[in-house]
């Protein structure tokens, strides 16, 4: 499967904020699985969600939501998670914006 790369690469907080992949999924991408690709690709299409990002509204996949331990969500991978009042979590790309804004 081609990789979601939309060649505006720029890595924020272990997030591209140009694809929207954590650095470990990019680091990971070509030996990963089909299976596994398209997991990922569903996650960054809002095709595979468990809520809608209270940062703009689109779809958004969190492990945590769906059942799973915290270390199957790829907020995980992140350096720094902002701290927030949101009531759910946000999507990569308003994620993505948010890190390092906050002291």
């Amino acid at each position: 499967m081609p990789s979601p790369c939309s060649s505006r690469c720029q890595a924020k907080g272990g997030l591209c904020v140009g694809c929207g992949r954590t650095l470990t999924e990019i680091t990971r991408w070509s030996s990963m699985d089909e299976r596994s690709q398209l997991a990922v690709m569903a996650e960054l299409e809002g095709t595979k969600s468990t809520h809608s990002c209270p940062g703009c509204g689109n779809p958004t996949y969190c492990a945590v939501s769906a059942g799973e331990p915290i270390s199957h969500c790829w907020c995980s991978q992140l350096t720094a998670l902002p701290l927030g009042e949101a009531s759910a979590c946000w999507c990569r790309h308003c994620l993505s914006n948010r890190i390092g804004q906050e002291p």
